[in-house]
């Protein structure tokens, strides 16, 4: 009798769009886009697609965010993560921090650091044509990173940019993301895709609860509060409320009633806080005006100390035994989103 072969899952951008893209695990971070060594692999309609043939090298799988989770089920901790110091404060600089989001901290990180030559780039959001179409960027000059200031509250392939690091040649650029963004930012540098692990000197993670589809976002600020994207010039959330700036003023909306525009790949992240960042940036529990900065690792004290140097941040420094203080906010949000995150099927390869 003659034995029956186990049949192999060929790793390839077919596996990608059977078990994340279609059942709608994808966060659309970009990864895929950017590690395809064929360029096959585009986002288009806010999902990745195949526009060429596939060699079935694998490297869209490897780096996966959601692949990887669904593998490993890893263990996620009940608190924001590691934490080695912990700050308050905003941009010491008027300029920045009037033009800025809330205390203008990553843009400060980010001018300091190009100016003393640490890095010579950074991969940002820009706005593109409005707020609600985020634009993946990697930023040279004074002048881009200024540019692509102030939160965009609407889904962006952030790392579908990353392989521009590496035709660039540069050798020392930071990274601005969300907490998805982060984590898969650990497969590049831990696997050595497209140089990340020498080329990529910061990961700066940003406090997200969650993202909202383009056209949904737009759709429904139009409907509820009858403001047209591009006449929107900041936009901002607080105390389960987003606030729309324009020429002529404020208007407010409950949170809520965005829920409808919440990607489904949204709805299985645990990370609040970007756990996986070197410095950690947000704005909750504190004034409007200033950040909450949590240091992650040496890289990210030594990015925060060479600024502080350079004066460009008004800060202070919070000892351990008020971490639970300052923080109590984001830990309950970090909690709650980790509580209420669907759970993903295992996978097996």
């Amino acid at each position: 009798m003659q034995g029956t072969k186990a049949k192999i899952k060929r790793i390839n951008f077919a596996l990608l769009n059977r078990e994340v893209i279609k059942p709608e695990y994808c966060i659309l971070c970009g990864g895929c886009e950017s590690v395809c060594p064929m360029n096959v692999i585009l986002i288009e309609q806010m999902q990745p697609k195949l526009v060429g043939g596939c060699i079935s090298c694998g490297s869209c799988v490897d780096i996966c965010l959601r692949i990887n989770q669904r593998l490993e089920q890893p263990a996620v901790s009940d608190d924001l993560g590691t934490i080695l110091e912990v700050y308050l404060g905003k941009s010491a600089k008027n300029d920045i921090h009037k033009n800025a989001q809330n205390g203008g901290i990553v843009t400060s990180l980010l001018l300091s650091e190009l100016k003393n030559n640490s890095i010579d780039g950074a991969l940002v959001t820009g706005g593109g044509k409005d707020l609600s179409h985020p634009i993946p960027m990697l930023a040279f000059t004074e002048e881009e990173i200024r540019l692509a200031s102030r939160s965009k509250y609407t889904q962006n392939p952030a790392l579908s940019n990353l392989d521009s690091i590496k035709s660039s040649y540069k050798k020392n650029v930071a990274v601005v993301g969300l907490p998805c963004h982060m984590e898969t930012l650990t497969q590049f540098v831990k696997k050595q895709y497209l140089g990340a692990d020498t080329r990529i000197k910061y990961r700066i993670g940003l406090f997200c609860m969650s993202c909202y589809k383009p056209d949904s976002f737009r759709d429904i600020v139009k409907q509820e509060l009858g403001l047209d994207f591009k006449n929107i010039t900041k936009t901002d959330c607080g105390r389960g409320k987003f606030f729309f700036e324009t020429k002529e003023g404020i208007k407010e909306a409950k949170i809520n009633l965005f829920h409808t525009g919440k990607p489904e790949g949204c709805k299985y992240c645990k990370d609040f806080s970007a756990e996986f960042a070197d410095i950690s940036i947000g704005n909750v529990g504190v004034d409007d005006d200033m950040n909450i900065i949590i240091i992650r690792t040496e890289a990210g004290k030594e990015l925060f100390q060479n600024v502080l140097e350079s004066n460009y941040l008004d800060v202070e420094k919070i000892e351990n035994p008020k971490w639970s203080e300052v923080l109590m906010l984001a830990n309950k949000l970090s909690s709650s989103k980790k509580k209420n995150a669907k759970p993903l099927p295992v996978l097996e390869l």
